[in-house]
C-alpha cells in the first residue's frame, strides 16, 4: 500500500490491521537492501495471500473460479490450479489460508462453513485429509490438529479488555487468552476530533506467537503449549504499556492541526508478516510517518523494510525490499517470494538473502 493510501486510511478510519526486553526500532542497523529478480506469470489470477510449503509455493486467488494455483520452488514454475470457489460440499467458501507447521500440509479456514480443513500438497496436486469444525470466527493461526488461536470477535465485543482466545477445536473447551494493547478512541485537538487507533498483528509458527502493534514500538512473544496454554515470553521495543503510548500521542498532537496530525503519527508493525519454522519475517517502520513515507516515494528510495527474528526474540537481520505486497519465505532456498500490490500479477520477485 502506498503512502498516499495508507494516509487515506488514517484519515477517515484511524489506522487498522487480523522475560526480558529487546532493542528500540530507532538503534536497528541500517538495513540490508536486497536485489530482485522477476519472474513472468501468464496465468491471470488475482492474488489475495501467498503460502510456501516444502517446494511448492501456494496463491490464493481472489475473484477467480479456480481458488488456488501451484508453482514449484525455487523457479516459481506453475505446476498446476486446483479448487473451486462455490457452495458445494467440496467447494471453497470464503477460504483464508491460516498457517499451520508444516512443509508438506497446508490449512484452509471457511468461516462460511464453520470449519478448517487440513490439506497435503505436492507438486503434482493437494487432497483434503482431514476436516475440523470451527464454531469460532477469525482463527489467526493452528498450533496443530486441534489447539488453535483465535480473535473470537462476538466474545471480544462483550469484553472491557481485548484479548485473542485459545481453543481446543476438538472440544470446543477456550482453554486460555491473550491480553491485548489494542485502542480506538478519540483525541480531541481544539474544536476538531482525531480518531486514534492501536491495532494488532498476530503472526506465528507451531507454538510460537508473536503480536505486534501498529502504534506500539513492541513485540510480545509467547509459547502455546500442547495443552492449549499462553505463556507470554519476552517483549521486544521501546514502550511497555498502552497508557504511555497515548499520553505520548496526546501530548505530540497539542501542535497538530487535523490534518498536520495524521500526516505525523509515527507507525511502527503494519499488516504484513511471515511465519516460518526457525524465523519472523515482519514489516517495521520503525516509527516513520505517512509524511516521511510520501518523501521517500518522491526520492525513489521507499521500500518493504523486513526485520528478521528468532523465535527467542534475537533480532538477526534487517531487509530492505524494493517492492510492496504479500510476501512469503523458502528458508530452504533462502528466498522470498512476493507480490507487488501495486501493479498487475504479471510477475512475481524474488530476492535471496544470506544472513
Amino acid at each position: 500500500m502506498k503512502p498516499n493510501a495508507i494516509f487515506l486510511l488514517l484519515g477517515v478510519l484511524g489506522l487498522c490491521a487480523c522475560g526480558g526486553g529487546g532493542k528500540a526500532s530507532g538503534e536497528l542497523p541500517e538495513p540490508i537492501t536486497l536485489q530482485a529478480d522477476s519472474i513472468a506469470v501468464e496465468q491471470i489470477l488475482a492474488p489475495q495471500q501467498i503460502a510456501v510449503k516444502g517446494d511448492v509455493a501456494l496463491i490464493l486467488s481472489q475473484k477467480t473460479d479456480t481458488v488456488f494455483y501451484a508453482y514449484g520452488l525455487p523457479d516459481f514454475r506453475f505446476l498446476y490450479k486446483q479448487g473451486i470457489r462455490g457452495e458445494g460440499p467440496d467447494d471453497f467458501s470464503y477460504p483464508v489460508i491460516c498457517p499451520y507447521p508444516s512443509d508438506s500440509i497446508f490449512a484452509v479456514s471457511q468461516i462460511m462453513k464453520n470449519e478448517v480443513g487440513l490439506y497435503r500438497i505436492d507438486r503434482e496436486e493437494f487432497f483434503e485429509y482431514k476436516t475440523i469444525r470451527a464454531e469460532k470466527s477469525g482463527i489467526c493461526m493452528m498450533v496443530n490438529d486441534s489447539i488453535a488461536v483465535v480473535a473470537d470477535y462476538f466474545r471480544g465485543q462483550a469484553s472491557l479488555q481485548p484479548r485473542l482466545y485459545v481453543y481446543n477445536l476438538s472440544t470446543g473447551e477456550r482453554t486460555d487468552s491473550i491480553p491485548l494493547q489494542t485502542y480506538k478512541g478519540t483525541i480531541r485537538l481544539g474544536t476538531n476530533i482525531s480518531s486514534l487507533v492501536n491495532n494488532y498483528l498476530c503472526v506465528g509458527y507451531g507454538s510460537h506467537l508473536v503480536l505486534a502493534y501498529s502504534l506500539m514500538d513492541r513485540m510480545e512473544f509467547y509459547q502455546i503449549t500442547p495443552q492449549g496454554k499462553a505463556v507470554f515470553e519476552r517483549a521486544v521495543g521501546a514502550e511497555e504499556h498502552l497508557s504511555e503510548t497515548l499520553k505520548k500521542y496526546a501530548e505530540q498532537q497539542k501542535s497538530f492541526d487535523k490534518m498536520q496530525n495524521f500526516e505525523n503519527t509515527p507507525m511502527y508493525y503494519l499488516f504484513v508478516a511471515y511465519a516460518t519454522k526457525d524465523h519472523l519475517f515482519i514489516r517495521n517502520f520503525s516509527g516513520r510517518t505517512p509524511l516521511q513515507w510520501q518523501q521517500q516515494e518522491k526520492d525513489g528510495t521507499l521500500g518493504l523494510p523486513l526485520d528478521v527474528y528468532t523465535w527467542e526474540g534475537k533480532l538477526v537481520a534487517r531487509l530492505q525490499l524494493p517492492a510492496e505486497g504479500p510476501f512469503a519465505v523458502s528458508e530452504k532456498h533462502r528466498k522470498i517470494y512476493l507480490i507487488d500490490s501495486e501493479k498487475d500479477f504479471e510477475y512475481v520477485y524474488t530476492f535471496s538473502y544470506d544472513f
